[in-house]
Parts: structure tokens; C-alpha cells; sequence
């Protein structure tokens, strides 16, 4: 079970860290919908170092029916999401996709048709160890209510999409164990206060140090971690345990 409005955010990522499967994290994904009155969740690993499959891994929570004509039909190759999220880094809000073509209205009218969800955002994510994947959301509600919606919730399912992924990663075997880093309590505490929420500034203000000295320490730790963003650097301290966001 999902806790209550105000702290269901952090209980979220706690049963992230306990999930033990991929069974575990299916039933997750079906809590979080509940949770923030979504329509679906879609985790979709594109590419995994050492995997021997195209889309090695997805937990959906989509109607077998769709997930089945999606996959026969190799709907990967033409679906926009996919298409634009594969090559891109920013979160895609699906009101945005190109659907001039025939192709993609067509598409989009079929997974409307399969209780896909009217609305939808996708955030690409660059795992640390090189991988790619998608995390998406989907409701069904008017465009003001999604925008609404997206300015509540946009930065949890951020974080959220890149808790999933790492530990999806682990758990599937395609990330081996290593040494916990060995970060100053400097980077720790910087990443804390980026994990909350704060930007730079704020870090800065609350450590009494420069806005640049935060920046060169949350540089660092993300070298350490070897993650290329601050939001892959917090996931990877949540998964060692090292952080609680």
C-alpha cells in the first residue's frame, strides 16, 4: 500500500529500494498509479550493456491486449514516444509529438482505443553504466488538469523514473555489485539538499558556502558515482543506501 497524499512520494521510493524483482516492481507500478490517479506506468529499457535483446525489459501496466498487438506489430519502431525519446534527454510531454503524420495520428488512435491514457509524459533516462531507457506516465483528464498535474508531480516522477531504473538495472543482473564511493560530507550534504529539492542557491544559503562551491561538489560526487546528472547521482545513493531523498 501506497501511504497518504502528503508523504506517498516517499514511500514510493522506499518500496522502490525493497523491490527483489521485476514482479515486485510490476505491482509497484500498479500502487503508483492508484496513488497519483494515473492511468498507466511504463518502464521500457531501450538499451542494457550486455543484454542480448532489443528492449530487453518492460514493466507496464498497460492491457495485455495492447501490450500483446504492440509487441506482434513492432509498434517500437513507429511509436512516436519511443522514437523521440530514444534520441532525446528532456521529458516529453506527449501533447507536444509530432502527429502530422498518418502513421503517428493512427497510432495514437489505437492506444487511445486500448486505454493507453489521453495524456501522457515520458522522461528518458541515462543510466550509469550506459544504459537508455523510458519511464512514462499516463492519465485520462483535461489538458488544464494535466498541467496542473504536471506542475504538482513533474519532479517526483523526475527522481522516481530515475529510482526505477536503477534498481530495475540491479535487480535484473545488468549492473554488478560495487565498492560504495567514498564521498566527502560535503557531496554527501549537497546531494541531500538536491535530493529535497533545493536548487543551488538554496544549497548554498543553508551550507553557508558559494553557489559555485556547490556546484564543484555536486560536480564531484557525480564523478565519483560515475553518473553524468545530479538526478542519476541521487538515484545511485538511494540504491547503495547511502541517501534518503
Amino acid at each position: 500500500m501506497i501511504a497518504g497524499k502528503d508523504d506517498r512520494y516517499e514511500e514510493v521510493v522506499t518500496q522502490i529500494g525493497a523491490a527483489n524483482s521485476l514482479a515486485d516492481m510490476q505491482g509497484l507500478a500498479v500502487s503508483i498509479c492508484k496513488a497519483y490517479n494515473l492511468a498507466n506506468i511504463a518502464y521500457h529499457a531501450l538499451y542494457l550493456p550486455g543484454a542480448q535483446a532489443f528492449n530487453p525489459i518492460l514493466v507496464l501496466t498497460y492491457e495485455p491486449e495492447w501490450i500483446e498487438r504492440y509487441k506482434n506489430n513492432d509498434y517500437f519502431k513507429i511509436d512516436p514516444v519511443v522514437v523521440s525519446g530514444a534520441r532525446g534527454f528532456l521529458p516529453l510531454d506527449w501533447a507536444h509529438l509530432d502527429r502530422d503524420s498518418s502513421v503517428a495520428r493512427n497510432f495514437f488512435a489505437e492506444a487511445d482505443r486500448y486505454g493507453v491514457g489521453r495524456q501522457g509524459m515520458t522522461w528518458p533516462v541515462r543510466g550509469a553504466g550506459g544504459e537508455r531507457a523510458l519511464f512514462t506516465i499516463t492519465a485520462n483528464m483535461s489538458a488544464p488538469e494535466w498541467e496542473e498535474r504536471q506542475i504538482a508531480c513533474k519532479r517526483e516522477f523526475q527522481m522516481i523514473a530515475h529510482y526505477v531504473h536503477d534498481r530495475i538495472v540491479e535487480i535484473s543482473g545488468y549492473r554488478e555489485a560495487e565498492p560504495k564511493p567514498t564521498l566527502s560530507r560535503r557531496e554527501i550534504a549537497c546531494l541531500e539538499s538536491a535530493a529535497q529539492g533545493a536548487t543551488p542557491k538554496q544549497t548554498a544559503a543553508r551550507l553557508k558556502i558559494s553557489d559555485r562551491a556547490v556546484r564543484l561538489f555536486l560536480s564531484s560526487a557525480c564523478t565519483k558515482l560515475d553518473c553524468a546528472t545530479t538526478h542519476q547521482a541521487i538515484a545511485r545513493m538511494v540504491s547503495l543506501e547511502m541517501l534518503r531523498p
